[in-house]
């Protein structure tokens, strides 16, 4: 358990500067050697977000010039660059020369970087050292994670120091021994007595906005929500009232109020879940009583799927047909294979209507 200089629990935040980009299938055995899942090791992000990171990496300095990367197109699956050229032609003007650009492209090999130019070569090497790796950044985000499952609060607005109970300093610790491992450094210092006043108001603002946050949620809501929208809100006013309970024990911040305010929206919630789990409701927003329909009703047929299409109801002069039509390429092309098998025309099994 934690001594008694960290009765009011400690400030805690992050050091990543001397860190390395790793494989994550590197790090997966030192979670587990730790006693984490191995969902504590975050993902990697991407090609795409590597090229971006690449880019902000590279220095852009050549013998004394200076060059500035522009963007030129940036969407999901292309990023293109200009590698302009600075030039000081005076006291009070600058020229920009575009000399040359940099490219990444998703298709046709997204591990390809186009462009010869001595920045492009040098934002190929940083894309080559962060493909496929996990950065600091990427830490962060799970340092966080896991330390506001564990009650912590954030100091500053930035978020980049966070109060931790006392309670919780020895999973703190834990996830310290690990990330040391990964190559990220976890601070975690000591409260003194004249900062108590200050924590203790944060804390509290903390779990009031929460609080207040929820509320206009519960107000928003009007019984069409889904059961699976209910039953994490009544999940999440049980973390809540655990960490106040944290909060209350390790600087005596009231709980009372806030038990209270989560008693009533939960009673609020449970009752909307409820009356959910026996509604139907519809895609007009209508709602029906689920008990209602009897096994034998055969809901209304209006939007019904063939080989990957969705066709729509539409009106017919034929009493006793049903009509559907579509324009989706995948209905086209599905006639136009009926009509070369001489099946165009003739009654055919369309399949799941959708619901």
């Amino acid at each position: 358990m934690t001594n008694k200089k960290f009765a009011t629990g400690a400030f805690v935040f992050t050091r990543t500067r001397a860190y390395v980009p790793r494989n994550p299938e590197d790090v997966l055995p030192l979670a587990i050697k730790h006693g984490f899942s191995p969902e504590v090791v975050p993902p990697y992000a991407g090609d795409r977000a590597a090229i971006g990171r690449a880019i902000t990496k590279t220095d852009t300095k050549i013998a004394g010039d200076t060059y500035l990367l522009r963007p030129i197109r940036r969407t999901g699956s292309e990023v293109i660059y200009g590698i302009v050229r600075e030039n000081k032609t005076g006291d009070d003007h600058l020229d920009h020369n575009h000399e040359a650009t940099v490219s990444w492209k998703a298709e046709p090999d997204p591990a390809v970087i186009e462009g010869d130019h001595t920045i492009a070569n040098r934002v190929r090497l940083n894309y080559c050292d962060l493909r496929g790796k996990l950065v600091s950044d990427d830490w962060t985000m799970t340092c966080t994670k896991e330390l506001e499952r564990l009650g912590a609060v954030p100091f500053r607005e930035d978020g980049r120091v966070y109060w931790c109970p006392p309670q919780s300093l020895d999973s703190v610790r834990r996830l310290q021994r690990f990330l040391a491992e990964v190559g990220v450094i976890v601070v975690v210092a000591e409260v003194e007595a004249e900062n108590t006043g200050v924590v203790t108001e944060i804390v509290s603002e903390s779990v009031a906005d929460q609080l207040h946050a929820l509320a206009l949620e519960v107000e928003a809501f009007d019984g069409t929500q889904k059961p699976g929208t209910y039953a994490r809100r009544l999940e999440e006013y049980q973390h809540l009232r655990e960490r106040a309970i944290l909060y209350r024990d390790a600087l005596g911040v009231g709980v009372e109020r806030t038990v209270e305010v989560l008693n009533e929206l939960e009673r609020k919630v449970s009752e909307m879940l409820e009356l959910r789990t026996k509604t139907v409701v519809h895609r007009d927003r209508s709602v029906s009583s689920a008990s209602s329909k009897t096994p034998s009703e055969t809901p209304a047929l209006n939007v019904l799927t063939f080989a990957g299409a969705r066709f729509t109801k539409a009106d017919s002069d034929t009493d006793s047909e049903l009509l559907f039509v579509s324009s989706d390429e995948r209905a086209v092309s599905s006639v136009r294979a009926l009509e070369s098998m001489g099946l165009a025309g003739t009654w055919q099994n369309a399949g799941s209507p959708t619901p």
